[in-house]
């Protein structure tokens, strides 16, 4: 390791091929995703119908809308539904979540109301709501955490806050 930087190198053998790769960790897999998808097609195609959120363009849409504290998310923004506050916020815990920031990817309804500033009984039913329509997953011990369609969500409503 030089400069704090960590280094991987990747050596793969199937058949023919051969793959030798070194770099930083998301270059090596980068490039390793790339390669694999010359030697088998249909992986690029898989990979194209398959959703996997871009933390680093979530983390992009949530600036100035919400912020990580040592005592949780801080959520900037007061002018917003209890819907909207509710994918803000359980989209910040997911990022949180991603980036180390948060132990959890979850937050309770007591949770949200305390950063969104709306009443629990409010939060409680959009919860509920959202449940049912397959932008939350209800956890137990009352933690609810977005879905794949919630962050989709979550992100065209943070990108249409900035």
């Amino acid at each position: 390791m030089s400069n704090g930087q960590q280094r991987i190198k990747l050596h793969v053998e199937t058949g023919e091929t051969r793959i030798d790769i070194e770099g930083d960790p998301d270059t090596v897999s980068r490039e390793f995703l790339r390669q694999l998808a010359e030697v088998y097609p249909a992986l690029e195609l898989a990979k194209r119908l398959t959703y996997a959120p871009d933390i680093a363009k979530l983390s992009e849409s949530l600036t100035g809308i919400l912020e990580f504290a040592s005592e949780g998310i801080l959520l900037n923004r007061r002018d917003l539904s209890a819907e909207q506050a509710i994918l803000v916020c359980l989209l910040g815990g997911f990022v949180g979540h991603r980036i180390g920031r948060k132990e959890v990817d979850s937050m309770s309804a007591a949770t949200l109301s305390k950063v969104s500033g709306k009443a629990l009984k409010t939060i409680s039913n959009q919860l509920a709501l959202m449940v049912d329509e397959g932008l939350v997953e209800k956890l137990g011990k009352g933690e609810h955490r977005i879905t794949s369609l919630g962050i989709k969500k979550a992100e065209a409503v943070a990108g249409g806050l900035r």
